[in-house]
């Protein structure tokens, strides 16, 4: 984007299974952009061809005939640093993948609107971890945006529903079952207060966990007919996929759906019933009761202190989803929001508050005589910037929307025990409002010790081995020759939108000294971002063959 370009800012919903974006219209409403085949959601389904990389309904529907080259349900394994997927040779990581989407649906809105986007904020589940998030921000640099901030699906969900109920005071249970990922939430919401009391969630627990278990029972069905396993055949496993992700949206609006198995030049008709089908899924929809449960307790609610359920994710469709919900909570769901659009829509308003926010407080720097140069110099590129991306008629109304999060995971280090044993001490526990730091003093081990390494967890467990461990921060550039039990001050945050930042300050001087978290998940530098970004623009406009022969690379060669 050139320095003279216009700002515009958008939501995302970077979906397992579907993808969406919304702007502010010319009328200050926040709206969902139409993708290419003018339809609101995009299928998050990618498919590479020689000629062309197609993202979207196209990609998902050539799932069946081309299933190698199809790649689906990305969302699952970002922030896995060793899950990668194999085209033609070469290797893709969620990150590159996911961008691949996120590049798509910009590049689809940016068509529909007839100007560039610059400035974005994407949206992830609550629980994702801090390898999670940082993936999530990495996918939409490598896709050439402005990554604004990263936010919490139900909290987008609740902004959503809270700009549209302003004059109410009300605690929600946020319900957010999408393709493969859920969340419960509960938030208190009153005017332009939007506070989470506690969330959990799953990160492998979806509609398309409701699709597989239907799949299996039709696979089943079709061996006990045939003596052939469809799953095992990979063009009839992808028929299936799709037939039984129709069949279960069908049995959502009718009492009974047919499904037309094929494998191996035999075939199967199979009809099943809704109550059929909700009894092979009862466990996964008891799965997301216990998560409530869970929630409840840990905002020290009942079920009567709730006021609104606000069912979120196209899953939530399903009837016995809703029946499930009013019987446990004994309240109506709320039908004035749309599950599919409502995520993208509430990120499109955080987008809006954070550029709102960032103006004001630099504002009142400026006015308090606190500002640096630097601040004195950006506050009119932020003024300017509020006023090319923000309809004026709401810039008061986001100016004074607060929002506080809760971290989904305690942040911990590893400590040594007296006798040999590692256990994780918690720096700042799960369901603190954010953002949160603490600080800790802790003596040198030696002397003249002028570095210190200290294990990074992220989990509830006492055992390490439990947790996930997000990377070693490395503190260095003490001053030498200290005694042993020389103090160093170390202060750990959670930002607002659920990353981690450490810092360490020297006790005796109070300067700060380097620290560096160096993590098990690094993903990729500023560079290699920038490098593969310009790949992908290739790839998206010129297809795999022509893109990577540019490179003086096959699309089967993928270098050295």
């Amino acid at each position: 984007m050139s320095d003279d370009a216009k700002r515009k800012i958008a939501g995302i919903d970077l979906g397992t299974t579907y993808s969406a974006i919304a702007h502010f219209d010319e009328y200050g409403k926040v709206d969902i952009i139409p993708n290419s085949d003018n339809e609101r959601i995009t299928p998050s389904v990618i498919l590479f061809e020689d000629d062309e990389v197609i993202v979207g309904k196209i990609a998902k529907n050539q799932a069946v005939s081309n299933p190698e080259n199809v790649v689906q349900f990305v969302k699952r394994h970002v922030g896995e640093p060793d899950w990668v997927r194999v085209i033609e040779g070469r290797e893709y990581t969620p990150e590159i993948l996911s961008a691949i989407i996120l590049k798509r649906i910009v590049s689809d809105a940016e068509d529909q609107l007839g100007e560039p986007i610059s400035d974005v904020v994407i949206t992830c589940p609550a629980y994702f971890n801090d390898n999670e998030r940082k993936a999530t921000g990495d996918a939409g640099k490598i896709a050439g945006l402005n990554v604004l901030g990263i936010l919490n699906e139900p909290t987008a969900a609740a902004i959503a529903f809270g700009m549209n109920n302003r004059d109410n005071r009300v605690k929600a249970l946020v319900y957010d079952l999408g393709g493969g990922t859920f969340d419960v939430t509960i938030l208190e919401i009153d005017g332009n207060n939007v506070k989470v009391l506690a969330t959990d969630g799953e990160r492998r627990l979806g509609g398309k966990d409701w699709d597989d278990m239907l799949l299996n029972h039709v696979a089943e069905k079709f061996m006990d007919e045939h003596d052939i396993d469809p799953r095992e055949d990979p063009e009839a496993y992808q028929d299936l996929v799709i037939k039984v992700e129709e069949a279960k949206k069908s049995l959502s609006k009718k009492p009974q759906a047919k499904i037309f198995a094929q494998c191996g030049g035999k075939s199967l008709k199979l009809a099943v019933t809704r109550d059929e089908f909700q009894e092979l899924t009862l466990p996964l929809l008891e799965q997301t009761e216990t998560y409530m449960d869970v929630v409840l307790k840990k905002a020290d609610l009942g079920w009567n202190d709730l006021d609104v359920i606000v069912p979120v994710g196209g899953s939530t469709r399903m009837p016995a989803v809703k029946e499930m919900l009013e019987r446990v909570t004994g309240k109506k769901c709320e039908k004035g929001i749309n599950p599919d659009e409502c995520v993208s829509i509430g990120a499109a308003y955080w987008a809006a508050i954070l550029m709102v926010r960032e103006a004001k407080q630099l504002q009142e720097k400026v006015t308090a005589g606190t500002a640096s140069e630097e601040e004195a110099v950006k506050v009119t590129e932020a003024q300017a910037a509020v006023e090319e991306a923000v309809p004026e008629d709401v810039v008061g109304l986001l100016g004074g929307v607060v929002v506080t999060n809760v971290n989904s995971h305690s942040l911990g280090i590893v400590t040594v025990l007296r006798d040999g044993s590692r256990r994780n001490l918690v720096m700042i526990a799960e369901q603190t409002p954010l953002p949160a730091k603490v600080t800790k003093v802790f003596g040198t081990a030696m002397e003249n010790q002028v570095s210190v390494e200290i294990k990074i967890l992220e989990g509830e467990s006492e055992d390490p081995e439990e947790c996930v461990e997000i990377g070693t921060c490395v503190i260095s550039d003490l001053p030498p020759n200290r005694p042993k039990g020389s103090k160093v001050s170390v202060t750990y945050e959670y930002t607002e939108d659920g990353r981690i930042h450490i810092t360490a300050r020297d006790h005796e001087t109070n300067s700060e000294v380097r620290t560096e978290i160096k993590r098990e998940a690094e993903g990729l530098s500023e560079e290699e971002m920038d490098q593969k970004g310009e790949e992908i623009a290739r790839l998206l406009e010129e297809g795999p063959e022509a893109a990577y022969a540019a490179s003086g690379q096959g699309y089967d060669d993928p270098g050295g």
